[in-house]
């Protein structure tokens, strides 16, 4: 008995690797804007003194660079999520098919 594997592709392949371009272009907006409003509310603090100002200049710090650090895991998350995205998708569209035969042999003629 004979057999045949082909690989038969529903869609042809592509690149789904840049699906993620746009989150990340929000994402550093978002962090561009999150740098401007600490920027702003800084130079509105520092024109006061005192322990609570302090405080929350300190506060608004950390919080700041937890935001960046959240920010930057999220743009490396969106890489890495966006090619398993391709991986995942170019692979379902695509099905390996076995045929099986029979080979029958007869005599020519002469």
């Amino acid at each position: 008995m004979g057999q045949l594997t082909k690989i038969h592709r529903f869609q042809p392949y592509e690149d789904l690797k840049n699906k993620s371009s746009i989150f990340k272009q929000h994402l550093e907006e978002m962090g561009s804007l999150g740098y401007e409003m600490l920027t702003l509310i800084e130079k509105e603090l520092k024109a006061s003194s005192g322990s609570i100002i302090e405080e929350s200049l300190k506060l608004l710090e950390n919080n700041h660079k937890d935001y960046k650090s959240i920010i930057n895991d999220q743009i490396s998350l969106m890489d890495i999520l966006a090619n398993r995205y391709h991986d995942h998708i170019n692979e379902m569209n695509k099905q390996s098919i076995t045929v099986y035969y029979e080979e029958i042999e007869t005599k020519l003629p002469k």
